[in-house]
């Protein structure tokens, strides 16, 4: 089996990078950073004609949307148990909670990082991102209600929507928010994620922090 993971360093493919180091298996990573608009290079696109980041290719089988990835990786290596029990109720949450995460967090997210994708004029930007930062403050004290009264995501058990939302928090760090003041169980919960290994070897493979 060959694996390869295309990603951007510190963009939302951090979250199947963590994922695939929890599976065991052997992948590649191949880099197509965002901020060098390699996401747009014939080269990427080939592969994944929305251009977006990240792509998931195991032999001749590709993916993308992280949604998709997390929940494929989850269900394909069962022996690394990231993924709820298929057909539980747990594992319906699991679907509920990457979608919300996906069209709602990250869409919040990208309201400040890209308006353009929202409006056409760049006349228009401030009032997108300034909903953007509504929305994602919003989103942010949600998922630190939520940790207050567990330990990950869907309760005791750490599965693939944990490292999206550890994705999501170093984001907030990076914006400006005071997440340890106004999330602590929030931040507690990003401390705990970052002292499981394939979180550590993640973040240094990519060059990158949680914190800053």
């Amino acid at each position: 089996m060959t694996i390869a993971l295309y990603y951007s360093p510190g963009s939302c493919s951090l979250a199947p990078h963590i994922v695939l180091n929890d599976t065991g298996q052997p992948f590649e990573l191949r880099k197509f950073a965002t901020a060098d608009r390699a996401n747009y290079s014939a080269e990427y696109l080939a592969i994944n004609p929305k251009g977006r980041i990240p792509a998931l290719q195991i032999d001749g089988f590709l993916l993308t949307e992280n949604p998709a990835i997390l929940a494929f990786l989850g269900r394909r290596f069962p022996s690394a148990g990231l993924y709820p029990a298929v057909g539980s109720e747990a594992e319906a949450r699991c679907l509920e909670l990457l979608a919300w995460s996906s069209n709602t967090v990250h869409v919040a997210y990208a309201q400040l990082l890209r308006p353009e994708r929202f409006v056409p004029n760049e006349q228009n930007y401030p009032p997108v991102k300034e909903s953007g930062c509504i929305n994602y403050e919003r989103c942010l004290a949600d998922i630190d209600k939520k940790l207050q009264h567990q330990e990950y995501s869907l309760g005791a058990q750490f599965t693939v929507l944990d490292p999206f939302w550890l994705v999501f928090y170093r984001w907030g760090v990076r914006t400006g928010y005071d997440m340890r003041s106004k999330f602590p169980a929030y931040t507690a919960y990003a401390e705990r994620l970052c002292r499981r290994s394939s979180v550590q070897r993640a973040l240094t493979a990519e060059g990158i922090s949680v914190w800053n």
